[in-house]
């Protein structure tokens, strides 16, 4: 028999299997790197090659494998990757073959809406870093990106300052610059010019003029080449994905490839354009590169149909047909069920549960979507027989278990089980009647609020069509100013991802214009064609529809094709509406009851619109008002459907309570290891913690004032040095001094247990406070340089630590500036660290004699000679100005400070800034600890433990800020990168959150969200919980002691921390005392 916390963890298990494309735009915990490594590494040598160079173009590279490889999947991880690193990531879904370029332009417009590392969206990231290039006030930068209103002469400043930045690309690109910026305006008919534009439609001639744009209307292709080169300006790489054309291919013919014959002639049709796009596009973009992701065999037809050789601008990449190692195939289902155990506050007997590890060495005979199904499987039929059998083998030819279960039937009480439907049918009355769904209908505010509705009622209508045994998937919410509004897929093939698609798009708009702009990019993006019936696409719309000369022309063209135009009632809307809350209350009886119920099924539209169960539409479409017809009010009386009648409850009988979730488990989250104990849920106050080894993929906490924000970081460091974790702890403001100390008496704040953990803690760590340039207290000194050598094998390390001591030597030779002189001088510097790193030779003074004396051939500008003598005289003086820049005392080797004493635990070096009374001074000691613990951890890696050591950098935007660089900038964003290879786990902590440099933040999968009393911060953090998937709807209301924590296996749950196990008085330690309890002992 299963139990209550068992079946609500296996009921909440969703593998979904089969990704959409709009996937690749969600945040996935799930993803295993080592599973697709190889391709990712080429896609991502790719990028580098675009971002290093505007005048090459980077062969595209053609990502092949079979279906179920993970493609799609893969884009998902490249496109975060991508993001995370600064650059951009557009998604080709090419619908067909006589509109490449239309879908092309499509997806850079929409892809402009999707949310971005940085400033929201990408359009507003992109607009956000160019303005700062051209010189422009702060208040037309504002404008500009889309956070005030803009005018017509702060649009004609930026388009001045741009052709000024560069004449060539300004002169070009002027009219989509324009549009551009319109897109992204507060002014909703600002934006319609701007989109109107960017989709090659003429729209409103004196809207455009007024705005400033010429008469001229760009092509699709001249689009896409203005916003590539617009792009470019920002010196950061475009990746330009195109997929689902297996898909189109499957649709136009029923054989992908006949080796006997040459191409049939509708195959020709549709892949001549596209190959020839596809070349074009690689051509006429900058710092971009295009990935193809396809079928082998649609990838051997492209190479047939190419009008010249595609070998000569692709490289081909292959994904494997089946997963490479059990390991690998442990690890994708084990983060799988972590995810949803988590959610559930469920903890599995082991990471896998039910499948036993052991079962996972069949792993390589199947490919990642094949695992998925057979683990979906076994846990559908657990839940059917009610009781748990662990699988010990996922390949049986004796498997006795179904293999399609979708409805649970577990022997029970009959009087029970109809108790529990009628108790989801009294709820669901009560929500279809509560609901509001006005702004779906509203012109100004459907792309935000129509989508999630539909979203909600297509997965509602799949859930319900469980019995037939069809695959059906839908795409989730898009993005901002979407061209479609939802989408239901059917899929018919899975070897030859042949698929059948109906699309959904609201248009309540009553401008003409913009209803013609929006009618076009919805026939574009869903691929409407009379010669591909698979693809269907259905306009909402509740009043009449414009009767202008254009727009009849364009919904003349869209019945023609096979368009569908269709009222949709508040009726429906509701049922959906009711629907999406009912998904987000847990309910083991939910399934069951969609499926006895069928709700969504009953609707009008999706009655009118979508196959019935004999796989047939089930009637006429709720006709507009044009036709004379009002729209109906609500779903029509059906005796097939009576059950959906039924869920309006009699009143009589009163609303049934909702149960109250049972009991669940702690919020354990991981693959089963060491844990470190972080409070306890608000929601239901259940234990939360986090795996030690998740703390390797690092941590930042973004938290101001009075938010709890210094006691969550010295609880971490407490309980990792529980767990023999020692830690290097950056203390700018004398308040982590006091590790060391026990509190006078138990604080009001301790939990159960507490006591006994500080007398642990205490009893087996070693607490040390170092003073650098304080030599009453316990100094601390690094070499300005580190010790190369062990990098020189390393040529990735080897660079960026070469690069790391240039950012860090730049300022003090004078060379960190722009100047012609500076940049002269900089690269001489790159060039004779290289050579003097790679000759074995160590040290600041012996560098500073190897500039002096510069041999021959170390570098290639003409006046090295007399470059490398000034730079060794201006580092000479600072060594003299600054000693601790000159690395005056005994270096300390970095394991000093991780090392603890025999008979101790841990070791917590605790670093003062006490002596160090500027940021400049702050910034090039703690470079110099960064490089020297980059040298260090590449030879001590923590190998099999969890998790080698932690280094906590409070304030951390003083050191690598947003903006700027500081001397630790370069090596900053090198241990983020690194370090967690080696076992070393950053912990990150700021006041500011879009204060800390994107690279830094964007490493670390563990994050806390606490009280932030500024709006500007307040802001920045939503934008960056919204990029992840989250929301932080009281972020300034928080008390004190409470974050938002996210990471891998668990989203945004909202944690209660609990007090530390030291001393921590509202009071820091004056310098003073920092000094005296830093002083060695006798």
């Amino acid at each position: 028999m299963i139990s209550d916390d068992q079946r609500a963890a296996l009921e909440a298990v969703s593998l979904n299997p089969a990704v959409t494309p709009d996937d690749v735009w969600r945040p996935s915990p799930h993803n295993v790197p080592e599973l697709h490594e190889k391709v990712a590494a080429e896609i991502l040598r790719g990028v580098a090659r675009a971002r290093t160079d505007d005048t090459s173009m980077p062969l595209g590279v053609a990502m092949q494998g079979r279906a179920g490889a993970g493609k799609t999947h893969l884009l998902g991880a490249v496109r975060e990757r991508i993001q995370r690193d600064g650059g951009y990531f557009f998604l080709v879904d090419m619908v067909s073959g006589k509109t490449f370029w239309e879908s092309v332009a499509l997806a850079l417009v929409e892809g402009m809406g999707r949310a971005h590392v940085g400033w929201g969206t990408q359009l507003k990231t992109f607009l956000r870093r160019l303005t700062p290039q051209l010189g422009l006030p702060v208040e037309v930068r504002d404008a500009i990106a889309g956070t005030r209103p803009v005018t017509r002469a702060q649009l004609d400043t930026f388009i001045w300052a741009l052709r000024e930045r560069d004449r060539e690309v300004g002169r070009d690109t002027q009219d989509t610059a324009r549009a551009l910026v319109l897109h992204g305006a507060i002014d909703f008919e600002a934006q319609d010019v701007g989109y109107a534009h960017l989709i090659s439609e003429p729209g409103d001639p004196a809207a455009r003029a007024a705005w400033g744009l010429s008469t001229a209307i760009r092509t699709p292709q001249q689009v896409v080449q203005d916003i590539s080169r617009l792009m470019a300006l920002t010196l950061d790489p475009t990746v330009i994905a195109v997929d689902q054309l297996d898909t189109l291919f499957a649709q136009t013919s029923t054989s992908l490839l006949n080796h006997h014959q040459g191409l049939e002639d509708a195959q020709a049709m549709v892949l001549g354009p596209i190959a020839d796009g596809l070349l074009k596009l690689r051509d006429i973009t900058r710092r971009t590169l295009v990935v193809v992701s396809c079928l082998p065999d649609t990838w051997v037809l492209m190479t047939r149909a190419a009008p010249t050789p595609v070998a000569d601008r692709f490289r081909t990449s292959t994904l494997p047909d089946r997963i490479p190692t059990p390991e690998i195939g442990q690890a994708i289902v084990a983060k799988r069920l972590a995810a949803a155990y988590a959610g559930m506050y469920f903890g599995p007997p082991h990471p896998t549960w039910p499948i036993t590890p052991a079962a996972f060495a069949d792993a390589p005979t199947l490919t990642p979507r094949a695992l998925l199904r057979r683990v979906d499987r076994h846990i559908a039929w657990c839940r059917d027989r009610d009781e748990v059998v662990e699988l010990d083998r996922l390949i049986d030819g004796t498997e006795s278990m179904p293999t399609v279960s979708t409805v649970r039937n577990a022997p029970g009480d009959p009087t029970t089980d109809e108790r529990r439907l009628h108790e989801l049918d009294a709820r669901f009355a009560e929500l279809v009647e509560a609901a509001d769904v006005s702004a779906a209908l509203d012109p100004t505010r459907e792309d935000e609020h129509m989508p999630p509705l539909l979203a909600a009622g297509l997965a509602a209508w799949i859930a319900e069509q469980a019995p037939t045994g069809a695959t059906y998937k839908y795409d989730p919410p898009p993005g901002r100013k979407p061209a479609l509004h939802g989408r239901l897929i059917e899929v018919l093939d899975e070897a030859t991802e042949n698929e059948a698609h109906w699309c959904f798009r609201a248009i309540a708009h009553p401008n003409a214009i913009a209803v013609t702009a929006r009618v076009k990019a919805a026939c574009t993006l869903a691929g409407l064609d009379r010669d591909l019936p698979q693809r269907r696409l259905i306009l909402l719309r509740n009043g009449p529809w414009p009767t202008g000369k254009r727009t009849t022309e364009v919904l003349t063209g869209f019945d023609a094709a096979g368009g569908l135009r269709c009222a949709v009632s508040e009726a429906d809307l509701r049922v959906f509406a009711a629907l999406r809350a009912m998904a987000t209350e847990p309910s083991t009886a939910l399934q069951e009851w969609l499926v006895a119920r069928r709700p969504a099924s009953g609707t009008e539209l999706f009655r009118a619109v979508l196959p019935g169960p004999d796989g047939t539409r089930g009637g006429t479409a709720p006709r507009s008002p044009d036709d004379g017809e009002p729209p109906s009010g609500g779903p029509e009386s059906d005796p097939t459907n009576e059950p959906v009648a039924a869920v309006a409850a009699d009143p009589s009988t009163g609303s049934v309570a909702v149960p109250a979730p049972a009991d669940v488990g702690d919020v354990v989250v991981g693959t089963g290891g060491p844990v470190v104990g972080l409070g306890r849920t608000v929601d239901g106050g259940h234990p939360f913690t986090v795996p030690l080894e998740s703390l390797r993929r690092h941590a930042v906490v973004f938290a101001g004032s009075g938010s709890g924000k210094t006691v969550l970081i010295r609880r971490l460091v407490e309980e990792c040095a529980r767990e023999g974790v020692s830690a290097i702890v950056l203390d700018p403001n004398n308040d982590l001094a006091r590790l060391g100390d026990a509190w006078p008496d138990p604080p009001d704040g301790w939990g159960p247990g507490d006591a006994e953990r500080a007398a642990d803690y205490l009893a087996h760590t070693e607490v040390v406070v170092w003073t650098p340039r304080v030599t009453a207290g316990r100094p601390l000194s690094f070499q300005p340089l580190p010790d190369f050598t062990s990098l020189r094998d390393w040529p990735d390390e080897f660079d960026q630590a070469v690069r790391s001591a240039v950012e860090a030597l730049a300022p003090r030779a004078g060379v960190d500036r722009s100047g012609r002189l500076a940049q002269q001088g900089k690269a001489v510097l790159t060039e004779a660290l290289q050579a003097y790193a790679r000759s074995g030779m160590v040290g600041l003074p012996g560098f500073t004699e190897f500039l002096t004396d510069l041999p021959e051939g170390v570098s290639r500008l003409a006046r090295a000679g007399k470059l490398a003598e000034e730079l060794a005289e201006a580092l000479k003086a600072a060594m003299v100005t600054d000693p601790l820049f000159g690395g005056v005392g005994a270096p300390a080797d970095p394991g000093l400070l991780l090392t603890p004493s025999p008979g101790r635990r841990a070791r917590v070096s605790v670093i003062s800034f006490v002596g160090l009374t500027s940021d400049q001074e702050r910034q090039s000691f703690v470079n110099q600890l960064q490089m020297a613990l980059f040298a260090w951890i590449k030879r001590h890696p923590a190998g099999d433990r969890p998790l080698g050591g932690l280094f906590v950098m409070d304030e951390a935007q003083t050191l690598a800020p947003a903006t700027g660089t500081t001397a630790c900038t370069a090596s900053s964003i090198a241990l983020a990168s690194q370090a967690r290879k080696y076992g070393l786990g950053l912990v990150f902590a700021t006041q500011a959150p879009k204060g800390l440099h994107n690279q830094i933040s964007g490493n670390a999968t563990t994050q806390f969200f606490g009280l932030l009393n500024a709006p500007a911060q307040i802001d920045a953090a939503r934008q960056l919980a919204e990029a992840k998937g989250g929301r932080l709807p009281d972020i300034g209301l928080l008390n004190s002691g409470e974050f938002y924590a996210a990471g891998e296996g668990f989203s945004f749950v909202k944690v209660r921390t609990p007090l530390c196990l030291t001393h921590h008085p509202k009071t820091p330690l004056t310098p003073e005392e920092v000094v005296t309890r830093a002083r060695p002992a006798g």
